[in-house]
C-alpha cells in the first residue's frame, strides 16, 4: 500500500494549486450548481488522463515540446477570452438580481467546464506527462495510479461541496460582483501566464 499512499500524496500536492478547473469549481460550487456534475467530470477527466500517462510513460518521456508549447498558447487565448468575457458581463449589469448570477443554463456550464479542463496545458503537464514520468520509477504502477486518482476524487469533492457550504454565508450580490471579478481576473491571468510562460 505504499505505492498507494504515495500516488495519493503526489496526486494532491499536483492539483491543489489554484488554476482555472479548480476555480471553476469554486465558482459554481458558491452558486450551487450542478455540483456532482461538475466534480464528477473533474475527477473522470484526471482519472482518464492519468491512465493515459501511466500507459504511455515510456513515450511521453520523449513528446515533443513543440506540442506542449502549442497547447500552451492555445489554451492562453482561450482563458484570457474568457475572462475578459466574464468581466465584460458583470460591467454591463447595473441592476443584478439573484437570476443574473445563476442564469448559465447545464449544457452552457458543462462546455466551458470541458474547455477549461483540455485546453489548460497543465492538465496534459501535470496528469499525462509528469504522472506518467512519475509512474515509471514504480513497480506495483495500478496502486500508484489508484492512488493519485483517489486523490484527485477527494480533492474535487471536497473543492465542490465545501464551496457549497460556504455559499450560505455569501448574501449580497455585491459579493457576487467581486467574486466573479476576481475569478475573470485570475483567468486571465493564467491565460496570459500561459501564452507568455
Amino acid at each position: 500500500m505504499l505505492e498507494f499512499f504515495q500516488g495519493f500524496v503526489i496526486g494532491i500536492s499536483l492539483i491543489v494549486a489554484i488554476g482555472p478547473q479548480n476555480l471553476f469549481v469554486i465558482n459554481q460550487g458558491l452558486k450551487k450548481k450542478y455540483i456532482l456534475t461538475i466534480v464528477l467530470f473533474c475527477s473522470i477527466s484526471d482519472s482518464l488522463l492519468i491512465l493515459l500517462g501511466i500507459n504511455l510513460s515510456s513515450i511521453i518521456v520523449g513528446l515533443n515540446q513543440k506540442i506542449i508549447i502549442i497547447l500552451q498558447i492555445i489554451g492562453g487565448i482561450w482563458l484570457t477570452l474568457y475572462g475578459i468575457n466574464k468581466i465584460y458581463k458583470i460591467n454591463n449589469q447595473k441592476n443584478v438580481d439573484q437570476k443574473y448570477w445563476d442564469n448559465d443554463g447545464f449544457y452552457k456550464i458543462l462546455a466551458t467546464l470541458f474547455f477549461i479542463t483540455y485546453i489548460n496545458p497543465h492538465v496534459y503537464l501535470d496528469t499525462i506527462i509528469l504522472i506518467g514520468s512519475i509512474s515509471a520509477n514504480f513497480e506495483n504502477k495500478f496502486l500508484f495510479g489508484s492512488g493519485v486518482i483517489s486523490s484527485s476524487f477527494f480533492f474535487f469533492f471536497s473543492l465542490g461541496y465545501l464551496s457549497k457550504y460556504l455559499s450560505k454565508y455569501i448574501y449580497s450580490n455585491k459579493t457576487w460582483f467581486w467574486i466573479d471579478l476576481i475569478i475573470g481576473t485570475l483567468m486571465i491571468f493564467y491565460g496570459l501566464y500561459f501564452i507568455f510562460y
